[in-house]
Parts: structure tokens; C-alpha cells; sequence
């Protein structure tokens, strides 16, 4: 029987194979997307064996609306995270904007005072942060994106929340993940453990453990878009 870690990686590998999934983010528009569901970043170099021609790894896992009341939808948060067409954007409005422009600057040992001070900025501070900003669309955009339509209510008991929560407990292993970043990974310059620990964008659900049942949670919702795909 396979592991769960393979299972997932199989169901991920076939979300891959459908028509319309994988490209880049700055390729998408906002055309054709389900309301709601889940997304998975793949990035450039980052692949679940040592060989280049090796599967891709997922980087982070992400949803939206999982409050009561919440209208947003999945391509507003992926856009979010893209940026503009012009590749400004706003960090303060996407954490991994921020957790991206954070170790971008860690890396290339430069300081910026403002970036990820506060949810809120003046506007000579936003000007300053521009050439950041479009760094970070910049990197980001050249991210695979997957997903798997879910259409559940917003609620933190939702079927996003469960695949969410999971798929990232499963993928940082309580932080000794069987799929290691390369040496060359962005997130590795994070000032954040857990970033470079789990080797994922992600902060939430990093040090939780998966529960024994949710993969069957997931191979539904990806057997739903896959068909919801071929049918659009």
C-alpha cells in the first residue's frame, strides 16, 4: 500500500494532467474558476526527488473563505498573491507576499524597514516598497499553480480547511520532511524556522499531524475537478 505522502503526490500528479491545470499564475486570468477550493504552489527548481526531470513539490497549500460570512473567492486570493498585471501588489495583503519579499531581502542582505511592519501603510512608505513589491510578483508569477474545486460553505470545519490543514500537516512532517527543499530554495533564506524547516511556504498547521482519513477527502475533491474541468 502506498504511503500517504505517495498518495497525495499521485493525486497531485493527476490534478497536474488535467487541462488547465499547472501553468504559471501570471498566465492565468480570472476565467474559468471554481468559487471556491484549494490551491498548491509548485516552484521553479523545487521537485520531490534530486533529479530535475523528478515530479514537482509542492511549496505551499493555501485556501480562502473559511470564515462564516466570508465572500472571497479562489482566484481573489491567488490574485492577491500574483499582484497586478503590472506586478505592483501588496504584501500586506498576502502573507506569502510578505514570507517572499522577506527572504528575498534576507538573501541578498538588504533591510527595508517598512516591509511587513503593519497591516497598514502610508503612501510615501508604498511608493518606497514598489520595486519589492514587483520583485516578489515577479517570483511568484513564475510559480505553478494547481487546485481543487471545492464548493462548501465558508467555515472553519469546511472540507477547504480539512484538505488545507492536512496536505500541509503531511508535507512538513512536523518539520522533517521526506521531500527536501534544494539548496537553491528562496524560503531557505526565511528568517522564519518554520519556513525553512518544513520546507513550505507556510506558517499555519506546520507543527500539526494529519489525521488518518482526510487523503479520501482529497481524492474526492480532485475526482470532482477533474471532471468539473473536463466538462468546461
Amino acid at each position: 500500500m502506498p504511503s500517504d505522502l505517495a498518495r497525495f503526490y499521485a493525486l497531485v500528479e493527476a490534478l497536474r494532467s488535467t487541462p488547465g491545470q499547472g501553468r504559471i499564475l501570471a498566465e492565468y486570468s480570472g476565467r474559468g474558476w471554481p468559487e471556491r477550493g484549494v490551491y498548491f504552489f509548485l516552484e521553479p527548481g523545487e521537485t520531490v526527488g534530486s533529479h530535475p526531470a523528478d515530479p514537482p513539490r509542492v511549496v505551499r497549500v493555501g485556501t480562502h473563505a473559511i470564515s462564516e460570512g466570508s465572500r472571497s473567492s479562489l482566484w481573489g486570493r491567488l490574485r492577491a498573491h500574483r499582484g497586478t498585471t503590472s506586478l505592483s501588489g501588496n504584501h500586506r495583503g498576502s502573507i506569502f507576499r510578505s514570507h517572499v519579499g522577506s527572504a528575498l531581502l534576507a538573501r541578498d542582505a538588504k533591510t527595508f524597514p517598512t516591509w511587513g511592519s503593519s497591516r497598514s501603510a502610508s503612501a510615501n512608505a508604498r511608493a518606497e516598497e514598489r520595486e519589492m513589491e514587483i520583485r516578489v510578483s515577479t517570483h511568484i508569477g513564475q510559480m505553478g499553480v494547481l487546485w481543487v474545486a471545492v464548493p462548501d460553505a465558508p467555515s472553519k470545519a469546511s472540507l477547504r480547511a480539512t484538505i488545507e490543514r492536512n496536505a500541509i500537516a503531511l508535507l512538513s512532517a512536523q518539520l522533517k520532511p521526506q521531500h527536501s527543499p534544494s539548496t537553491g530554495w528562496l524560503g531557505l533564506h526565511s528568517t522564519n524556522p518554520l519556513i525553512r524547516g518544513s520546507g513550505l511556504w507556510n506558517l499555519k498547521h506546520v507543527l500539526d499531524a494529519p489525521v488518518s482519513d482526510w487523503l479520501d477527502t482529497f481524492e474526492h475533491a480532485v475526482e470532482f475537478t477533474t471532471s468539473y474541468r473536463s466538462n468546461t
